[in-house]
């Protein structure tokens, strides 16, 4: 197999432990090299992510919270990287479902193998890991003083906060990542937030995935087709937030 030589922006993001809105700042100060697809997509040379890894003055920023890392059910029962064969075979890793361990009802004729369960979930390593690992969100907008709000907020809590400039890079993001939520900021425009809930509603990787709209006017639900899970007001507090998931203490 190939080394890699490039890694898109989200996957240099998490090797230096930071966020991908951090990667493109840096890209864009020349502070990292980079160059373009014909899609206009930065790709970093692996030669540079090593050079920062290494450097004792690497650029770390002082406003975004390193990403914290997850493991999904087949990596962690992975041989050295490698997703077992038979893995591929369950529901779980079809799905790209967040949690085995709330799926383990599903019966072994639908799909789930149940290849790494106990009797009790209290007994399994993985669970173990993770369980403590909090709900995951994605928050789509343009306004890096609100990702760099809750991106700081989300710290002190237990959830996962990843922030994306536009569907763009929301799409790469999702090749690493799966929110149990996404929040979309409706200053997008209408039209263009519904070709973005179409897309999300069908994008394989994230089958469970809910949308939450974010707007200063509620916009009538049923011009998305019930692909909005609800709405929250703009400007929303990281409180709000926690209430819209319904974790409120």
């Amino acid at each position: 197999m190939l080394e890699r030589q490039y890694y898109t922006t989200s996957q240099a993001a998490r090797l230096l432990a930071v966020s991908p809105d951090t990667v493109l700042r840096w890209v864009r100060q020349g502070k990292i090299s980079s160059y373009n697809t014909p899609g206009g997509h930065s790709r970093i040379p692996r030669e540079a992510v090593e050079q920062m890894l290494h450097s004792p003055q690497q650029p770390v920023s002082r406003t975004e919270p390193p990403v914290l890392p997850y493991h999904y059910c087949w990596e962690f029962y992975g041989d050295k990287g490698e997703i077992k064969p038979a893995c591929r075979e369950c529901v779980v890793y079809r799905s790209r479902a967040r949690r085995c361990y709330e799926m383990r009802d599903i019966p072994e004729q639908f799909g789930h193998l149940k290849l790494h369960c106990h009797s009790d979930c209290n007994a399994c390593d993985y669970y173990e890991k993770v369980r403590g690992q909090g709900t995951s969100v994605l928050l789509v907008t343009r306004n890096r003083h609100l990702r760099y709000s809750m991106l700081s907020e989300a710290r002190k809590a237990d959830i996962i906060v990843r922030g994306a400039s536009d569907e763009y890079e929301c799409a790469t993001i999702l090749d690493e990542f799966r929110p149990d939520y996404i929040v979309l900021d409706g200053t997008f425009g209408r039209k263009r937030i519904q070709d973005i809930c179409r897309h999300l509603s069908s994008d394989k990787r994230i089958p469970f995935t809910k949308i939450i709209l974010t707007s200063r006017e509620d916009f009538n639900k049923d011009c998305f087709e019930g692909r909005i899970f609800c709405w929250i007001e703009k400007p929303f507090t990281f409180a709000q937030l926690r209430c819209c998931l319904g974790q409120a203490e």
